[in-house]
């Protein structure tokens, strides 16, 4: 039993409350001082609604960072790995490559070394300086100019030394110009080589190559040109002079294309020599022209347009002399010589109002300086006897050629047959003051001939000429003579 005690503030109500817990019966009750009762039910209520919830208090201050530790002992060094396989061997750099090589391109510059292509010169005349340079240092060696794709107006000539090359990318990509256009693009000496480029816009009288006017010196090894082509108007795609060379005073080609309207293809004078090699002329004044003693072989080459295909004129200067003794028609007998006449030296015979050029074939060892020569021109009249000149003859020697539409003009736009080119055959060979062109050639019929004397008509199917005459009658001769006997 516990007794609480209420007092009214009012002191209306005073009362003294027992409450009995011991037995748990939840009865609460009230005692009065005026004796009355009150007895409370205090059975269990049902759950208040929860209250809402207390306000987040504030957060707390940080507190001090703590001292840092002392740095602990440094551990022991671990054992070293093993050593890793050896990478594979780098490509060569740059630098590496031989210093008897230049290059040239289009983003080069001519203050630049020149010996790989990122320190490329800009011109090909700086390069054949430099490689001048080079070969002065070794002359018995070789330098090469590697010159890359590109339009190149140069400051021509440009002399190259002995052993020098110009290799271009190709005959498509690389084009050469003159800065001087009536002036020769290269001068060649003995081992030089140039291929894969296009020489443009030189003029008469120069040429694309040539022989230094000073002196290209002895040739022992010739200059050699190769898959290159000259495109202009009055220009010359080679010139070969021997009076201003020595040795072999000569040049080989080899695929060469020549489309000079109104100029020569290939030049020879002055006791020069060319072999020539698959060469094509187009639109020439001449697709190949001897002067003066100049001489030269072709094979497998073509004449295209144009108004004359070979041409051989005059001869070179005296090169000894002899005196007629006799002459028969196939031999002559010469003496006072002082050598043995060679092997197409050509001299001059006359009746007093005709002249006649004859060839040597073969000439006898000399006795008492006399020589029997044996020729195989017809002898168009008896010669007088008295001295002789021999020179040397201007001299073409061609195989396998091809004449196309020649004699129709030096205007592509109106040389071919479409256009109105009408073809003059006897413009195909000239020979001219002593000039001769030995030949086998096939022109744009068919017709296949053997120098001037036979003839095959390939649309005739007949064989023709002085020379299937004259060996008709030779066979023929002695069966006339025995039928009429």
């Amino acid at each position: 039993m516990s007794n609480i005690k209420l007092t009214s503030n009012t002191g209306a109500i005073k009362a003294v409350v027992s409450v009995n817990v011991a037995n748990n019966t939840g009865d609460l009750k009230l005692t009065t001082g005026a004796a009355s009762k009150i007895s409370l039910n205090t059975g269990k209520g049902s759950d208040g609604v929860p209250g809402a919830a207390g306000a987040q208090g504030v957060i707390g201050a940080q507190g001090v960072q703590g001292a840092i530790g002392a740095q602990g002992p440094q551990g022991a060094q671990g054992v070293q790995g093993a050593v890793g396989a050896q990478g594979a061997q780098g490509v060569p750099g740059i630098e590496g490559v031989a210093q008897n090589v230049l290059y040239v391109s289009k983003s080069g510059n001519d203050s630049n070394s020149g010996n790989n292509i990122t320190r490329a010169k800009l011109t090909i005349a700086a390069a054949v300086i430099a490689a001048n340079a080079l070969q002065a240092l070794n002359p018995t060696g070789t330098t090469v100019i590697f010159v890359k794709a590109g339009d190149y107006t140069e400051n021509n000539p440009m002399s190259m030394s002995a052993g020098v090359s110009v290799v271009g990318d190709n005959l498509r990509t690389v084009t050469v110009r003159p800065a001087n256009t009536n002036q020769d693009i290269f001068w060649v000496r003995n081992r030089c080589y140039i291929t894969g480029m296009t020489f443009r816009d030189h003029v008469s009288p120069s040429a694309a190559v040539a022989f230094p006017s000073t002196g290209a010196g002895p040739i022992v090894t010739s200059p050699y040109i190769q898959n290159c082509s000259s495109i202009t108007t009055t220009g010359c795609g080679m010139r070969v002079d021997g009076s201003l060379a020595s040795g072999l005073r000569s040049m080989v080609l080899d695929s060469y294309t020549q489309f000079n309207q109104g100029g020569l293809g290939i030049h020879i004078i002055n006791q020069g020599y060319a072999q020539l090699v698959s060469i094509f002329t187009i639109c020439c004044l001449a697709g190949v022209k001897c002067e003066s003693g100049g001489t030269c072989s072709i094979t497998n080459s073509n004449n295209s347009f144009g108004d004359y295909g070979l041409w051989a004129d005059g001869v070179g200067p005296v090169l000894y002399t002899g005196n007629l003794i006799s002459s028969t028609r196939s031999t002559m007998t010469v003496g006072g010589l002082s050598v043995v006449p060679a092997v197409n030296d050509g001299f001059q015979i006359t009746n007093g109002s005709n002249t006649q050029y004859i060839l040597v074939r073969q000439a006898t060892s000399l006795n008492a300086n006399v020589s029997v020569i044996t020729f195989g021109e017809n002898l168009e009249f008896t010669p007088n006897t008295g001295p002789v000149d021999f020179r040397q003859v201007s001299l073409i020697s061609a195989s396998s050629q091809t004449f196309e539409y020649v004699g129709t003009g030096t205007d592509i736009l109106t040389s071919t047959p479409r256009l109105g080119g009408i073809p003059i055959q006897a413009n195909e060979i000239k020979e001219s003051n002593g000039g001769r062109v030995s030949f086998t050639s096939t022109d744009q019929f068919g017709d296949f001939r053997i120098g001037s004397g036979l003839l095959i008509s390939e649309e005739g199917g007949v064989i023709e000429g002085i020379t299937f005459d004259r060996s008709l009658f030779a066979v023929l001769t002695p069966y006339i003579l025995a039928l009429e006997g």
